[in-house]
């Protein structure tokens, strides 16, 4: 009996490993907002950069670059004129994950720059 109720109970403290949530981090500013997570089971990580300032600009030569992260070192352009934008991208990670509690966004579109400090959500 005893070694029965062992089983069950490394059995399940297994189970609780490998069901862990998502990690996430936010951001906001006056016209952008970004979400990051990190999904440690699946090896996997997002983001996803929003446009929320005024619905009828176009943003032009947009670029963006995560700053001072071990797990996000993503950057990218986009030289389209766009409305409503959404920046997004997934990926495998490729390194083990770096317990971190915040980095920062920088993003520069239509001639402006803004730094966006983007937390662990708790």
């Amino acid at each position: 009996m005893r070694k029965f109720i062992v089983g069950v109970i490394i059995a399940s403290l297994l189970g609780l490993m490998g069901c862990s949530s998502p990690i996430e981090f936010k951001g906001k500013s006056d016209t952008w907002s970004v979400t990051c997570s990190v999904d440690q089971s699946a090896n996997e990580k997002s983001f996803l950069i929003q446009y929320t300032g005024e619905k009828s600009q176009k943003i032009n030569n947009l670029s963006y670059s995560f700053v001072d992260s071990e797990n996000f070192k993503n950057n990218g352009e986009n030289k389209n004129s766009s409305a409503n934008l959404k920046i997004s991208g997934s990926s495998t990670m490729d390194t083990p994950y770096v317990n971190e509690d915040n980095f920062k966004l920088i993003i520069k579109w239509n001639g402006k720059e803004e730094t966006i400090s983007v937390r662990k959500k708790e």
